[in-house]
């Protein structure tokens, strides 16, 4: 495999190599019935569900379209939260544990309702994803057995898993270095790019939804019931704004840099290779992987890799002395780690000993917001200038997008819908904005000023 050398080796995600459709800039002031800022998946969702209300809508897109985190990440649909079915049971209840679950069942089901509604060749399927355990890392024995006793829980709440032994580990996540895992059936890959993409053009095609690119929103006031949403080149006026920035919701929400932390994520895809890699989506300690369908019927392979937060090039600007965001937040959190990305080839090489000699074709970069339960935060960010959002998706936007805008939408409109029948007090009890337990306490960045 080709090591990564430099910076100059960092690139465009392989999501994002291809066709684009264009979207016109802003160049006047104008009126809208409501204002999205972002045009990723969650941004795009919000939208969708206004024009299914009627409601005449603008979505401001300060570069390209799907340009951030909806495009560089792995391309995986999950319907569990950061948190394992164990830990939730532990700080939540087993009750409120196969709620959250339930929760993200809903979401993938309006995902695969939108493939079909727009028409979007996204290269969707169910492969399911499982999380992976490694001999090579300590206390795996006692990790395998947590995640045994997780797959008879999850059976006898009525979800679709199975547990693993070393030998279907080995052949379906494709590495020698797994002794067995948890699989969780009904979860599905597909092409972030083409289906980000597909869903703004058929949406901004089909609905009164109007969709301008290079269009950074630089401020938002409240005159009387209107927000003003200035950018360099236009004012939008609107009673309604809808916040959906993820890891930049603080640079307009100040209050909230406290409860978000971003973090930057790096993958690599490979060559197209002439042996399947691997059977789905996989998770272990230091790396998920996964396998991507080329049109010839060859696969490449996607790897990536979490990031300790103590380690010395995890630390990137976020905030200045002020307490403001810093200018750089968005640009670092884009590029890549030079070391991050040399310790990516060490974990591909050491869990696929196999691709040796296997080239790299996309590295990339992306920023994430978390929060410190691993829950998002979703509904009213800030009361006084009327702006709604949602915000901390832990990498998890494939798992909370649609059933997050729903629940804003419910709350934004005052309607109810059947969903927000059913989840409503969940997500206002857990999903909550500036709840305590999401709250990661004083903190600033060590990055040189």
């Amino acid at each position: 495999m080709t090591g990564f050398e430099s910076l100059q080796d960092f690139g465009l995600p392989f999501w994002l190599d291809l066709p684009r459709p264009g979207f016109p800039t802003l160049e006047q002031d104008m009126t809208a019935e409501a204002v999205v800022i972002g045009s990723g998946v969650a941004g795009l969702k919000i939208a969708r569900l206004l024009a299914q209300q009627g409601v005449q809508t603008i979505i401001l897109e300060g570069g390209q379209a799907g340009d951030g985190a909806s495009s560089r990440n792995q391309g995986t649909i999950n319907h569990g939260p950061g948190l394992s079915y164990l830990q939730c049971i532990d700080r939540y209840s087993r009750e409120v544990a196969q709620q959250l679950w339930q929760l993200g069942l809903p979401n993938h089901q309006a995902i695969k309702d939108q493939i079909t509604q727009y028409q979007i060749d996204c290269d969707y399927q169910v492969d399911g994803s499982t999380t992976l355990v490694r001999e090579d890392q300590p206390g795996w024995e006692e990790q395998l057995a947590a995640d045994r006793q997780q797959y008879e829980l999850l059976q006898e709440d009525g979800f679709d898993v199975t547990f693993l032994d070393r030998q279907q580990a080995i052949e379906t996540g494709g590495s020698p270095a797994c002794v067995g895992g948890l699989r969780y059936n009904t979860d599905a890959q597909l092409h972030s790019g083409k289906y980000v993409l597909g869903l703004a053009e058929k949406l901004v095609q089909s609905s009164p939804v109007t969709l301008f690119e290079n269009a950074r929103v630089t401020s938002i006031t409240r005159t009387g019931n209107r927000s003003l949403v200035k950018t360099a080149n236009g004012t939008i006026t609107t009673p309604l704004v809808f916040l959906s920035t993820n890891a930049l919701v603080p640079q307009f929400i100040p209050d909230l840099q406290t409860a978000l932390r971003a973090e930057r994520g790096q993958v690599l895809v490979t060559e197209p290779l002439a042996q399947r890699p691997c059977r789905g989506s996989f998770g272990t300690a230091l790396a998920w992987w996964r396998e991507i369908l080329e049109p010839d019927g060859r696969f490449r392979l996607l790897f990536g890799g979490g990031r300790e937060r103590d380690e010395p090039d995890s630390l990137f600007p976020q905030y200045q002395q002020d307490g403001q965001p810093h200018p750089l937040l968005e640009q670092e959190g884009f590029r890549p780690s030079l070391a991050h990305q040399q310790r990516l080839d060490s974990q591909l090489a050491l869990l696929f000993p196999q691709l040796a000699g296997a080239q790299i074709t996309h590295r990339w970069g992306g920023l994430q917001s978390f929060t410190a339960d691993y829950l998002p935060q979703a509904g009213l960010l800030d009361a006084e200038r009327n702006i709604f959002g949602i915000a901390g998706f832990g990498g998890r936007g494939n798992c909370h997008s649609d059933v997050g805008a729903q629940f804003l939408i419910a709350r934004a409109l005052k309607i109810e819908t059947a969903f927000s029948k059913q989840f409503a007090a969940l997500i206002e009890s857990l999903l909550q904005v500036r709840r305590e337990g999401a709250n990661w306490g004083p903190w600033t960045s060590a990055y040189p000023q």
